[in-house]
């Protein structure tokens, strides 16, 4: 039993220090959640009221998942970290957790769609361009024979038949991005969904609070579903995707394709693969790193006791929030629609 000197003094015990100021902290959120709001922003209206295709119906789906990222949690946990403590209540802790997962998940498989309906599409286009090629130099294979056939169409009586021929190689034969993005939308929810549910805040001592999972028994199952599908999985899927998206930029073949954005869709594909492993992929890993360590020592979770852990936290979290502003910043530079776009003003996509 404690005496009431000892509870006194604890209750005088000052608060421990910020890693960093918190007018600085505070600068940097918003300025970088600022400018990447403004840079989603332009890219939604820029995209939103004009056709687009495939790869533009996800770009959309990436800035809106952005969008929760920079609203709900990002800012957030930076604060936390800084305090070495979670200030903003249990509801707020339930938001956080669940949308972080969520909105992280669903970045994270946004860009590995664009990755994988870009390769479709280049493959595509390369077949077109090799049936192109050898309809236009009188060499038709049996396929192509085959696949023509003679229609006789009659508007009536009084005019002669006429003999159309339709060649079903020239096809439309564009990719469908829904079904692969309802799935990344339920799945990301399916993600989440425990963390909803189990997410509390606990009191720790030293008047530390922290975010944590209520379910103790379940959480190491829990961190290994997480770490399964948002670092080990991915990280196999963009390893084969990069390997195949350099080597169709490498290809002379597609280089040939004139009018067509399937260079500049390879081009930003890579981009977002870099910017995964650059700005995201790090907080991945060591986020696994502590649930795991910490967890099983029944620390407090994500280590506010450790400087060390809160400060690399810190600084990850800091560049994850970087990676909110670079991705728009990609889209925008590297698609040649878009750049004329913001180049001329509100002029038409379509016109381009």
């Amino acid at each position: 039993m404690s005496s009431p000197t000892a509870d006194a003094m604890s209750e005088l015990a000052p608060a421990p220090e910020p890693l960093f100021p918190p007018l600085a902290l505070a600068i940097y959120i918003a300025c970088v959640a600022g400018a990447g709001a403004l840079a989603n922003c332009a890219l939604l209206a820029a995209l939103l009221k004009r056709s687009r295709n495939g790869l533009f119906s996800i770009i959309i789906q990436l800035a809106v998942a952005d969008f929760i990222l920079l609203g709900t949690s990002i800012g957030p946990e930076l604060w936390s970290y800084n305090i070495r403590t979670w200030i903003f209540g249990r509801n707020s802790c339930i938001a956080y957790r669940g949308l972080s997962i969520f909105a992280t998940t669903a970045s994270l498989y946004l860009t590995v769609t664009m990755a994988l309906h870009t390769l479709s599409t280049a493959n595509i286009e390369k077949k077109a361009m090799i049936l192109k090629n050898k309809r236009s130099g009188g060499e038709e294979d049996e396929e192509m024979r085959s696949s023509r056939h003679s229609l006789v169409a009659c508007s009536d009586t009084s005019t002669p038949p006429r003999t159309m021929n339709l060649d079903y190689s020239l096809a439309d034969a564009r990719v469908r991005v829904a079904p692969p993005c309802i799935f990344v939308w339920i799945l990301a929810a399916s993600l989440s969904i425990p963390e909803f549910a189990l997410a509390t805040t606990v009191r720790y001592e030293h008047d530390i609070i922290a975010c944590t999972l209520t379910d103790n028994s379940h959480r190491i199952n829990m961190h290994s579903m997480v770490a399964l599908f948002t670092l080990f999985l991915p990280a196999l899927i963009f390893t084969c995707a990069g390997a195949l998206i350099i080597c169709h930029l490498k290809s002379k073949k597609l280089s040939k394709i004139e009018g067509s954005d399937i260079i500049p869709a390879l081009k930003l594909s890579i981009c977002l693969i870099l910017v995964y492993i650059m700005f995201c992929a790090p907080r991945s890993a060591f986020y696994v790193y502590n649930l795991y360590t910490i967890s099983e020592n029944n620390k407090i979770d994500l280590g506010y006791e450790n400087d060390t852990n809160l400060f690399i936290n810190l600084l990850l979290s800091a560049v994850y929030l970087g990676a909110t502003l670079v991705r728009p910043l990609l889209c925008i530079s590297v698609l040649p629609r878009l750049r004329v776009f913001f180049s001329f003003g509100f002029r038409s996509i379509d016109d381009v």
